[in-house]
């Protein structure tokens, strides 16, 4: 990201697309509050000044790594970016991992081919299990997902190929699985992430500012802001 933050600390007016899944669209699972996108443009702007930074949203709900290779040329390289943020393996969890591998190398290797924009990954957050206390009977664990479930091994292959390709990188699902049983694992919440959640897999308003914070020191910006 060093080209990108030179032109930011120069003074040039720069492009951000985010691409991704309904991780990165702004949807419902926000309950109205910005996502991680919008968290990440608020502070570009508290920064860096007005108008030097577009940030386009380029995020679709049930994406997948090939499915955004579709869709590249219209929703990321005609806007001619500096920056492109790219953020899949939760959808992409169902299928093959050499090919999220093949698709996601090939993401980065046209986006490159384009404009010779910066590329930054980002795992996704792990699957958290809802509060299970009433359901439980004596005696049963509940299920909490551990290393070697497909959701780690995808978020593995990211942080992989991003040393491959020599792209930045921000590992969310190692962030977030170190929270675990900080305070203990109890029965009844295994994972201690549920606040951050609003279903199982789509992480909520809490969530959202999670990924912005660990975003932040990427980008040289604040992690919390002026009016929190």
């Amino acid at each position: 990201m060093r080209e990108f933050l030179n032109k930011l600390e120069n003074g040039q007016k720069v492009t951000v697309v985010a691409l991704g899944d309904s991780i990165t669209e702004l949807t419902w699972h926000t309950a109205g509050r910005l996502n991680w996108v919008g968290y990440l443009q608020e502070a570009l702007f508290e920064t860096y000044g007005r108008n030097r930074c577009c940030v386009i949203n380029s995020g679709r709900c049930g994406d997948t790594a090939a499915e955004g290779a579709n869709r590249l040329e219209e929703d990321v390289l005609r806007f001619n970016p500096d920056l492109v943020i790219i953020s899949y393996g939760m959808n992409d969890a169902g299928g093959d991992v050499e090919e999220f591998r093949t698709a996601l190398a090939s993401l980065i290797d046209r986006v490159r081919d384009h404009n010779g924009a910066d590329v930054l990954l980002r795992t996704p957050n792990p699957i958290v299990n809802p509060p299970t206390t009433v359901n439980l009977q004596d005696g049963q664990e509940p299920a909490v997902e551990t290393a070697g479930t497909k959701q780690s091994l995808f978020a593995a292959t990211i942080v992989e190929v991003a040393d491959q390709r020599g792209c930045a990188v921000v590992d969310h699902y190692k962030c977030w699985k170190r929270l675990e049983g900080q305070r203990g694992v109890r029965r009844e919440e295994p994972n201690e992430l549920w606040l951050h959640m609003s279903d199982c897999s789509h992480p909520g308003p809490l969530g959202h500012l999670a990924f912005f914070r660990e975003l932040a020191p990427l980008f040289k910006v604040p992690s919390t802001f002026p009016w929190e």
